[in-house]
């Protein structure tokens, strides 16, 4: 699911380990790392600076309420396509799902190009690419079609559902 990077910080979450990469006091990564992380790479004497707790209570939110979730600063690196679709991405809701189909459509492109920039996206979570799904199933997540990515994209789903149900 990942390669040997060096994160600011590795924090544990309902759904395995994320590693969180800064630049400057901004969020420019986030990357599901499992269940089981590897030490290496990890440095996390940053992370109870200011920024990391701005993350770390954004992302208690969302695990908490997705309705409650104030994202933090970020960095958004990619080019102007996935830039269009990571806005898109954005504005959906939690416990709402949209297709690569319908985004492509909106944005006269192919469902394809579309899951190229889902799986491009630097900030899951935050922009929740998790909510486009496949006209008929689950789609991908993370360049995955099976096993614990998209154990991780249905978690996601499914604790939007839950916390929907009440609003």
């Amino acid at each position: 699911m990942h390669d040997e990077k060096s994160y600011t910080a590795v924090l544990s979450s309902p759904v395995g380990y994320l590693g969180v990469q800064m630049q400057g006091n901004k969020l420019s990564g986030l990357e599901f790392l499992g269940r089981r992380t590897n030490s290496r790479r990890s440095n996390t004497g940053k992370s109870s600076d200011h920024i990391s707790l701005e993350v770390r209570q954004a992302l208690d939110s969302y695990f908490t309420d997705p309705y409650r979730i104030k994202p933090p600063r970020t960095i958004l690196n990619g080019t102007d396509f996935q830039k269009r679709v990571w806005r898109i991405l954005a504005s959906i809701k939690p416990g709402q799902t949209r297709t690569y189909g319908d985004i492509a459509r909106q944005l006269n492109s192919s469902p394809r190009a579309v899951g190229n920039a889902c799986r491009s996206n630097p900030v899951p979570i935050f922009i929740p690419c998790h909510r486009v799904v496949a006209a008929s199933g689950r789609g991908g997540f993370m360049g995955h079609t099976s096993g614990e990515p998209l154990e991780i994209k249905q978690w996601l789903l499914t604790h939007e559902q839950k916390s929907t149900a009440g609003k």
